[in-house]
């Protein structure tokens, strides 16, 4: 254990401080960042999920093909227009502040573990310093599955739902960014479930062996959830099944290592 446990509340307080101001300045950072390469950010990010050449399409049609079946999500026309005063403004800065938070998110796990890390014993350091490296890693499998997996099939089934011939779907441009955000970071936050029964296990409310005998059910219902999303689709529903069963697979492995 370090000697700063005996540091006064100022001397934590002023700690404390420099730890927001930096990962403030780093969010500003990143923020700017992404503002200045707007082109790149909006044109080959945010609307390369409604080209039709878009990786995630291309790949799940050659899969369908492997398999013979033809599957071709690829959004044929899609309208996105702004209908609000500032509507393209306000998206830009709502875009590039989401960014910047994201890009400096390893930052501020840096500068938070630098913060907590001499109030630790050596023990503490380790299990903590693995959690944080275990929540980025899957934080950012989860970004990537959510915006090359996720968003694609919200788009698609966005684009083909039709409750009549009559209304035409023609999507506002905040509703689309919305949907690309959410998708993206849904999955992100999701694929933060192994870390759940890891401190429930810590708390003594579950241990490794519970979550091995609800195995089957979490299978059926998280097979039923991806049926769902996909609209009951073989392959795309096999896509969306594996991450999630995974998950749940992942945080029987954590349960066990972290509680050895």
């Amino acid at each position: 254990m370090n000697s700063s446990k005996n540091l006064s509340f100022f001397d934590h307080f002023q700690d404390l401080r420099r730890l927001l101001l930096r990962s403030i300045i780093s969010i500003i950072f990143f923020t700017c960042f992404v503002l200045i390469n707007k082109n790149f950010i909006f044109d080959y990010i945010i609307f390369s999920p409604i080209r039709s050449n878009f990786i995630s399409y291309t790949l799940i049609y050659k899969l369908g093909y492997f398999f013979h079946q033809q599957i071709n999500i690829a959004p044929k026309k899609i309208i996105i227009q702004n209908n609000q005063f500032l509507g393209q403004f306000n998206t830009y800065v709502l875009v590039s502040l989401i960014g910047g938070i994201i890009l400096s998110y390893p930052f501020i796990c840096y500068e938070l573990w630098n913060f907590i890390k001499p109030g630790l014993f050596l023990k503490e350091r380790k299990i903590i310093k693995n959690i944080l490296i275990l929540s980025s890693i899957l934080l950012i499998l989860g970004l990537i599955i959510g915006y090359f997996i996720l968003s694609p099939f919200a788009i698609q089934f966005s684009n083909t739902f039709f409750i009549s011939n009559f209304p035409k779907n023609i999507f506002s441009l905040n509703d689309y960014v919305i949907l690309i955000i959410n998708s993206t970071i849904l999955m992100g936050i999701l694929f933060l479930f192994p870390l759940i029964p890891l401190f429930l296990s810590k708390l003594d409310l579950i241990t490794f062996q519970t979550l091995k005998e609800y195995r089957k059910y979490a299978f059926f219902l998280l097979f039923i959830i991806a049926s769902a999303i996909t609209s009951g689709e073989f392959i795309t529903t096999i896509l969306i099944f594996c991450p999630l069963y995974l998950l749940y697979e992942l945080s029987i492995i954590i349960t066990l290592i972290f509680n050895i």
